[in-house]
């Protein structure tokens, strides 16, 4: 099957994409000449069923592209699969023709950032796709093309540019294109629907591409002798889907008040330092790559800075020093007291966008409490509150701090945490309108890299400090 962009349905903004980079592909000659060089790798990330296959297929139909799909099947050893991997590339790189390694759900084979899954085995085969993809062809005959649920998930020694230089996000289809989508499949039949495609895909919120397709095809299947499908049946094969494929997902009250956080503390962050971000739905995240770094420190949770900066308080590791005697891990980056204490408001200011934007406080914004709870404790520790303020398990273990003593301590804590709350708050009611106008935007495309984002920030009239 010859595949072009009319093969994908919807999509029109992730088309547009598409068929830039197509462009390029398939002027390869005339960027070559200007003595730019192509894009050694790309990726198609988003969740499952959403069609990133299907977007590689089209690259490769429009840009005529040969094909060389690594196919791990069965494998399960590292062995065998790098030496697939082998194989698809040297037998790509003997075509003097434009080709493709195409490696599907790569991400289930390498180290994962998030859930650090990282094994001898997944390193093994890091490091071989790496030195392939470093010994691809200069003249850009051959691209590498791989699919994943989640690019920043993957190793950044993959990523990083010169190995993969871009990436294309495919998430659920919007409402428009849930219409096109279910247009596309209805026309291939002759049946009868008695709602439209419209209104159809108004009720199929949360749909993937993969699960419109069953929906049409499970109310094809079941329409009656006439070819008529009913409204009923359109309602319970819905209502079928959705109790097996959509409890997984959040509801969409669960995705707005998620969203209403991560932003709340975005925009506290974006005001204090204004360095690179992505600002994501789904994790715990500030939206800023300082502040994330900084909170990594406190909580695994967050994804921030170098996995050799990872510090635990709660568990301190132990190692000999040239005399032999015993010292203490320090964390890897240095923080003042401004820096943890513009952290705090950070942080708090999920809790006060919840409050100001949504006029409600959900169970969600007792994680930004704990962590409040947690920098406060260590700069205590570390003597940033005053000296008369120190707080150390190590002497309570040896000599109990007094009642009056620990009050007083924490009386300061509940000062300089209502200090800070108050500080977030003037930021989120001065932003409360771009909030907002945002929350939507970051619930439908779950992820806004900076370059994204930038220019919706602009057209919600910015963020104001």
């Amino acid at each position: 099957m010859n595949y072009t962009f009319e093969s994908i349905a919807g999509y029109e903004l992730e088309k547009e994409e598409l068929k830039r980079l197509c462009e390029i592909f398939s002027n390869r000659e005339k960027y070559e000449a200007k003595g730019a060089k192509l894009p050694k790798g790309v990726v198609f990330y988003g969740g499952a069923g959403t069609g990133k296959t299907l977007f590689a297929k089209v690259m490769a139909g429009v840009c005529g592209l040969e094909v060389f799909k690594i196919d791990l099947g069965d494998v399960d050893n590292e062995v065998a699969i790098c030496r697939r991997i082998r194989r698809e590339f040297a037998k790509a790189s003997k075509r003097k023709a434009p080709t493709m390694v195409f490696f599907d759900e790569v991400d289930k084979v390498l180290p994962n950032r998030y859930e650090e899954y990282v094994t001898d085995r997944s390193k093994t085969i890091l490091a071989q796709l790496l030195t392939l993809i470093d010994g691809m062809d200069s003249a850009g005959n051959i691209v590498f093309i791989a699919t994943c649920n989640q690019y920043d998930a993957l190793p950044e020694t993959l990523t990083r540019p010169g190995r993969v230089d871009k990436k294309i996000f495919i998430g659920n289809p919007t409402l428009s294109s849930r219409e096109a989508i279910l247009k596309m499949y209805a026309d291939r039949s002759s049946c009868r629907f008695a709602l439209t495609m419209e209104e159809i895909a108004k009720l199929t919120s949360g749909f993937s591409c993969a699960g419109l397709e069953t929906l049409v095809n499970e109310c094809i299947l079941q329409s009656d002798e006439k070819g008529l499908v009913s409204e009923k049946l359109i309602h319970d094969r819905i209502t079928e889907i959705k109790a097996e494929d959509i409890p997984r997902a959040r509801s969409a009250m669960d995705d707005a008040v998620s969203a209403c956080r991560n932003i709340g503390a975005f925009v506290v962050a974006k005001t204090m330092n204004d360095g690179g971000y992505v600002l994501d739905l789904d994790r715990d995240s500030v939206g800023n790559d300082f502040f994330n770094g900084l909170f990594s420190d406190f909580d695994s949770d967050y994804e921030g800075g170098d996995d050799d900066d990872d510090y635990d308080y709660d568990e301190y590791e132990e190692e000999e020093d040239a005399e032999g005697d015993t010292k203490k891990d320090v964390p890897a980056r240095l923080y003042s007291k401004s820096d943890l204490m513009n952290a705090i408001v950070v942080r708090l200011g999920g809790y006060a966008a919840e409050e100001i934007v949504l006029h409600k406080l959900y169970e969600n914004v007792k994680y930004d409490i704990a962590l409040v709870d947690d920098i406060l404790f260590a700069m205590s520790d570390w003597g940033m509150l005053g000296l008369s303020h120190r707080y150390s398990v190590k002497r309570e273990d040896k000599m109990c701090y007094s009642d009056a003593w620990t009050d007083r301590l924490y009386t300061m804590f509940d000062e300089i945490t209502e200090e800070c709350y108050e500080k977030a708050k003037a930021i989120i009611e001065k932003n409360a309108t771009l909030i907002q106008g945002l929350i939507p935007i970051l619930v439908e495309r779950q992820v806004l890299e900076k370059k994204d984002c930038e220019p919706i920030l602009e057209r919600l009239g910015g963020i104001r400090k």
